[in-house]
């Protein structure tokens, strides 16, 4: 999934089930920033002091990709959740769409948000997680020959020829910087074969893994529309926890808000276009009531606030930073899924 979804489809469905408005940015933030945080630095002040940071992504021609560290302590945990179906340990591995294990790091993580001063963070990171579930099914977070696409097979279905156009020379880049780089023998990484034709909410389409020579049909649309059900009916059962958080009036039921939610992931065009369609329904308060401000992302502040820092500048509150809350989260949740969450499920994979 992209910005549209990450941030303001996040930010609409945090607000539609009743969030506050500084909650509901601070989860969408959290949500999108799992896919900014590419770094892995320390800033240690004199006194002892410190923050750690902790990669939660990589830029995807990035030769840590091909890392078996990297994959299990990245891809596997924040975007290709495994599933936890299947007989053998490979098939474990794969995404898969609502999973009973995403379902339990949803229940698990909203009670530590309950009590945490990281709590907001903790919702946006598993927000991330739990959609990407919907957007990556099939696919495995690890360089594995199950994500190989049989070359020419992918077909993809729009109406737009100049999205049509778009879409296929963004695939051609890829394809063609995979190779300047050197990297077409390290992947399948995750959906790399099919490029980003999961992360395009509007797109229908269909491919032949390699592997068994199987066609897949894929149905972003559909898919997309029960993601964002899910994840209304996820912070509401988190305001029940938390009500102080919540502010009348702003609710709306899924009912309400499904036909126009089930239009703007149909919008064929740009990310920059799905966008502004998000922004216009929060405006013209399609999705939910009371205030509707919809603040820009700022991510790129989270990171100056930290990025920026000499060892004598560490503030004093550095516990109310809201890129330290966000790692404090990533630490717990990433901790819980490798350690327990998948064990539980008798999957070893870190």
């Amino acid at each position: 999934m992209q910005m549209d979804m990450h941030y303001y489809g996040v930010y609409a469905m945090a607000r539609a089930a009743g969030m506050r408005v500084g909650p509901a940015e601070i989860v969408a933030t959290a949500s999108e920033y799992v896919d900014d945080a590419i770094w892995d630095r320390e800033v240690l002040a004199e006194d002892g002091r410190c923050i750690l940071t902790e990669m939660t992504a990589h830029k995807l021609l990035d030769l840590k990709n091909a890392d078996n560290e990297s994959q299990r302590k990245v891809w596997l945990p924040f975007h290709f959740l495994p599933g936890g179906e299947g007989d053998t340990s490979p098939a474990q591995l794969i995404c898969r769409k609502d999973s009973g294990i995403s379902r339990a790091m949803v229940e698990r993580s909203m009670a530590f948000a309950a009590d945490a001063p990281y709590g907001a963070h903790l919702m946006g990171i598993m927000a991330h997680v739990y959609a990407d579930t919907f957007a990556h099914d099939g696919f495995m977070g690890a360089n594995h020959s199950y994500n190989a696409i049989e070359s020419n097979s992918i077909c993809l279905d729009v109406t737009s020829d100049g999205i049509l156009d778009h879409i296929q020379q963004k695939a051609k880049g890829f394809k063609n910087k995979l190779i300047s780089y050197g990297l077409s023998q390290l992947f399948p990484l995750g959906h790399a074969a099919a490029t980003t034709y999961p992360d395009r909410p509007y797109l229908r389409w269909r491919y032949v893994r390699a592997v068994d020579g199987k066609e897949v049909e894929r149905d972003n649309p559909k898919d997309y529309l029960a993601a964002c059900k899910a994840m209304h009916e996820m912070f509401k059962a988190y305001l029940e926890r938390v009500p102080k958080k919540g502010e009348s009036g702003t609710a709306k039921r899924w009912k309400e808000i499904r036909n126009p939610v089930k239009e703007l992931i149909e919008i064929e065009g740009d990310k920059g276009t799905r966008i502004k369609a998000w922004k216009k329904a929060m405006w013209n308060n399609q999705l939910f009531g009371g205030n509707a401000k919809v603040p820009q992302y700022k991510g790129h502040k989270w990171s100056a606030s930290i990025d920026d820092l000499a060892p004598l500048e560490i503030p004093k509150n550095i516990d109310k930073l809201p890129v330290y809350r966000f790692y404090q989260a990533v630490r717990i949740y990433r901790a819980h899924v490798l350690s327990n969450l998948l064990p539980s499920s008798n999957i070893i994979a870190a």
